[in-house]
C-alpha cells in the first residue's frame, strides 16, 4: 500500500469518526443521556424499593399538597412493626394501611404519637396528617405501617400508570423502535477503519531471501524451461530429416531434478585443483 493511499484511508477513517461531526457528539451525548434516565428511573423505582423491603406507590389525591402532587411518585421503605414506635417520630412521613389488610394505602406525616400498651400487645399509637388536610387520622398501629417515605418522583406516576393499563400499545411501541433501528444500521454505510500503519516516511523492508522451498521451486522452473526447449529441438531435427537437410545437432539431454536425485540445490561445486 502507497502513502497517497494510506492517507485516503486515514481522512475516510477521520470523516465516519462520531466526533468530527456536532450533531453526531449531540447524538451520542443525547442517546448516553437517555440510556442513563431510564437505568436511573428503572433503578429508583423497581430496584431500590425492592432491595429495602418497601414499594413505590403513585399519588392520587391532593392530601399532602403542596409536598405531593397527584402523580407523583412516592418510594418508600420497609419497617418492622417492632421498630415503629422507637424508630419513627414526629414529623416523619409514613405510608400505611388505613385498616390491618385493607388493599388501600395512605401516606400522610406523623403529627403526634401516644405511647403505652394496647390491646394488640403493641405500644404506641401514630397520630398522622395530610399536609392539606384540617383533621387528624384515626390512630394508626404498627401493624398498619407499611414504610417511611424516602424520595418523590414528580409526575411519573400517571406515566407508569398508562404503562400498566396499556400493555398492548407499549409493546408494539418499543417493537417499533427496535425495528426502526435495525433498519436504521443496515441502511447506513458501513466505516472505514484502518488497522495499523508504520511510521510516515519508513523504509519500506526488503522481502524476505528465499528459503530452501523457492530456490527447490526455481529449480523446477529450470528443469521445465529445458524440457520444453528439448522438445522443440527434437521437431526442428524431424522437420530438418522430413526436409533432407544436413540433420542438427542432437537435442540436449533432460537434465537431472535436483529433488529427484536428492542432490542440494545451488550451484554446481567445483574440482579440487591440484
Amino acid at each position: 500500500m502507497n502513502r497517497s493511499s494510506v492517507r485516503r484511508l486515514l481522512r475516510t477513517a477521520r470523516r465516519s469518526a462520531w466526533y468530527d461531526s456536532p450533531w453526531r457528539i449531540a447524538g451520542a451525548a443525547l442517546s448516553i443521556a437517555v440510556t442513563i434516565a431510564l437505568l436511573a428511573v428503572v433503578a429508583a423505582l423497581f430496584v431500590i424499593p425492592k432491595v429495602l423491603g418497601g414499594a413505590s406507590l403513585t399519588v392520587l389525591t391532593g392530601s399532602m399538597e403542596p409536598v405531593f402532587m397527584p402523580g407523583d411518585v412516592v418510594v418508600v421503605k420497609g419497617v418492622n412493626e417492632a421498630d415503629v414506635c422507637t424508630s419513627i417520630g414526629i414529623g416523619t412521613i409514613v405510608t400505611y394501611f388505613p385498616e390491618p389488610g385493607s388493599p388501600d394505602l395512605i401516606t400522610h406525616r406523623v403529627v403526634a404519637k401516644t405511647v403505652g400498651t394496647f390491646d394488640d400487645g403493641t405500644h404506641c399509637r401514630l397520630i398522622t396528617q395530610g399536609d392539606n388536610n384540617d383533621a387528624t387520622d384515626e390512630p394508626v398501629s404498627p401493624a398498619q405501617v407499611r414504610g417511611v417515605f424516602m424520595y418523590g418522583i414528580p409526575q411519573l406516576g400517571w406515566a407508569r400508570q398508562w404503562v400498566q393499563q396499556n400493555p398492548r400499545s407499549v409493546a408494539m411501541v418499543v417493537g417499533a423502535i427496535v425495528v426502526v433501528a435495525l433498519l436504521w444500521g443496515s441502511l447506513r454505510p458501513p466505516k472505514t477503519r484502518v488497522v495499523s500503519y508504520g511510521a510516515t516516511g519508513a523504509a519500506v523492508p526488503s522481502p524476505p531471501a528465499p528459503g530452501p522451498l523457492d530456490e527447490a521451486e526455481l529449480q523446477l522452473r529450470r528443469r521445465e524451461l529445458a524440457v520444453r526447449e528439448r522438445e522443440v529441438a527434437v521437431r526442428e531435427h524431424e522437420l530438418a530429416l522430413l526436409r533432407g537437410d544436413p540433420p542438427p545437432p542432437p537435442p540436449p539431454a533432460d537434465p537431472p531434478h535436483p529433488i529427484l536425485t536428492g542432490a542440494a540445490p545451488g550451484p554446481a561445486a567445483t574440482p579440487e585443483q591440484n
